[in-house]
């Protein structure tokens, strides 16, 4: 051990901090010296890593020896929860096994599939009549194109560590890619269950609409419904024949949908439902009570339609509604606001209405949202609510409105949810941090739900861990946050884990996590 190597290893050992050391040819070494207890018992962790081209470090986007060591000790050894996400219920009920890598990684992907279309790719090689093969083919050949992209970092992040595949992926490597990814495939860790569980997935929601099968949850004691609203607030016919069906509640009046969707509600809770959903898109009108919702009801029921201003005024009528509903069950709300889905006609036409082409829309209409939450906390019905905008200039106007509605007791009930969609990157992260932490409390934030459709994205977990460790090492070397080693690892254990576990566990009050210092 060099002179050099040997003076550094004694200053970590007197900081009490791991740290990067050296570079040892093709491999670089770093160090971890972890105090035990009392700190008179140290671990020292010697981790090596090979420096292949483009391959990724276990230290990635860790900036710092603070950010590495809040990382392996806090973050890392903690299970998911992913509270807001597509995943496919029947492959996790059934515990797929997966053909092929394209089945698995890319056919369902609506962000790759919208990076390829930027790129250039033909629709035949995304959604159309291409072999899996080819489709994977097209992908690995614009794959070189997309540094800075997300994509890019979660793409190499799964092949690299779920997979254990660390040549470049390009055009070139796509043989020994597909080849190498398929053989793992056989394993049964790579089934849709097994993945889970190599992500150690504690609790997952995939999001359910009212009326779907439920029975797929029976088998699956890690997931369950979070309750995808959309429908119900936008009624129609077969929808309100549906919901009589299964919930045996005839509906004839406004009142009695809403008693058949307080029976549906008691369902969900009963398959541990703890999560609702609701999309505000762009251009969200809210109406007060007017007393009219009756007579727009019967419209509907007659099978008629509602101009604009009457489908604001019943769609207002029922989030106050199912939001009181939700209230008593103890649910959590999810807002997401500010998605333009109605882009291009072609591609919805080809692709469906969730294929990748929606856009940002314009900065929300706060008085809208101010003036629905007012309404349902007046009627004693406000929910717990996550607010997750689209638009990256709405993001300290929600985390503002966190100050806004409170509850004895209850921490952040009306609270910024993590970025979203096309804010899901480092800098979406970074930002969401920086405005909760200017505009309300960092330390409350609920943390990370991926909204994806696979289930490799589980691994994006991992990836707001680390920018997470990161932000706060950068926070404390510019003399922003307390070099205070405890504080900042309860900080990331809340924001990676227990927030979102305490929430679902009933015990978030604010007697219950002081109660120990009484």
């Amino acid at each position: 051990m060099s002179t050099n190597l040997m003076l550094r290893l004694w200053l970590a050992f007197a900081k009490g901090t791991g740290m990067a050391l050296t570079k040892l040819g093709n491999t670089s070494l770093s160090v971890h010296i972890i105090p035990y207890r009392n700190q008179k018992l140290y671990f020292l962790i010697l981790i090596f890593h090979t420096n292949r081209r483009f391959s990724m470090q276990q230290n990635y986007l860790l900036s710092s020896a603070l950010a590495e060591r809040l990382y392996y000790e806090f973050a890392r050894p903690l299970p998911l929860i992913d509270y807001h996400n597509h995943l496919p219920v029947q492959e996790l009920a059934g515990d797929k096994s997966y053909g092929n890598i394209a089945e698995l990684w890319l056919l369902s992907d609506p962000y790759k599939h919208r990076a390829m279309r930027i790129c250039g790719v033909p629709e035949h090689y995304i959604t159309g009549q291409a072999s899996a093969k080819e489709k994977f083919f097209a992908w690995c050949r614009i794959f070189p194109q997309l540094p800075g992209n997300p994509l890019f970092d979660w793409s190499r992040m799964e092949l690299e560590w779920i997979f254990q595949v660390t040549i470049p992926i390009c055009e070139e490597n796509a043989e020994r890619i597909w080849q190498a990814a398929n053989e793992k495939l056989c394993l049964p860790s790579f089934s849709a269950q097994g993945l889970l569980k190599q992500f150690r997935v504690e609790y997952a929601a995939p999001c359910t609409a009212a009326c779907d099968d439920l029975s797929p949850y029976a088998n699956l004691p890690g997931a369950a419904p979070s309750l995808r609203g959309d429908d119900l607030a936008a009624p129609t016919l077969p929808l309100i024949q549906k919901l009589e069906m299964l919930t045996g509640q005839s509906v004839r009046s406004f009142d009695g949908y809403i008693l058949a969707i307080r029976k549906r509600l008691s369902v969900f809770h009963g398959m541990r439902c703890r999560f609702s959903d609701h999309a505000l898109d762009n251009g969200f009108t809210y109406q007060p009570e007017d007393g009219r919702q009756d007579g727009y009801f019967s419209r509907i029921l007659s099978g008629g339609s509602l101009d604009q201003a009457g489908q604001s005024a019943l769609r207002s009528a029922i989030l106050r509604a199912v939001a009181k509903e939700y209230a008593r069950l103890g649910w959590t709300m999810q807002l997401h606001i500010g998605a333009e889905r109605h882009t291009s006609t072609r591609l919805r036409n080809l692709a469906g209405a969730a294929g990748g082409y929606a856009a940002i829309g314009h900065p929300a209409d706060i008085g809208a949202v101010v003036r629905m939450l007012d309404d349902m906390e007046q009627s004693g019905g406000l929910p717990r609510t996550l607010l997750f905008t689209l638009n990256p200039a709405d993001h300290e106007a929600m985390a503002a409105l966190s100050g806004s509605y409170s509850e004895d007791g209850v921490p952040a009930k009306v609270s910024l949810g993590s970025a979203w969609w096309w804010c899901d990157h480092q800098q979406g992260m970074r930002e969401v941090f920086q405005a909760l932490a200017n505009y309300s409390v960092l330390s409350t934030f609920t943390g990370m739900a991926t909204d994806s459709r696979n289930i490799l994205s589980m691994l994006r977990h991992d990836y707001y861990r680390r920018v997470l460790c990161s932000w706060l090492g950068e926070k404390v070397s510019s003399g922003e946050f307390p070099d205070d080693y405890r504080l900042l690892g309860s900080i990331v254990r809340k924001l990676s884990y227990e927030n979102i576990a305490n929430i679902l566990k009933g015990g978030s009050s604010w007697a219950t996590n002081h109660s120990k210092g009484r």
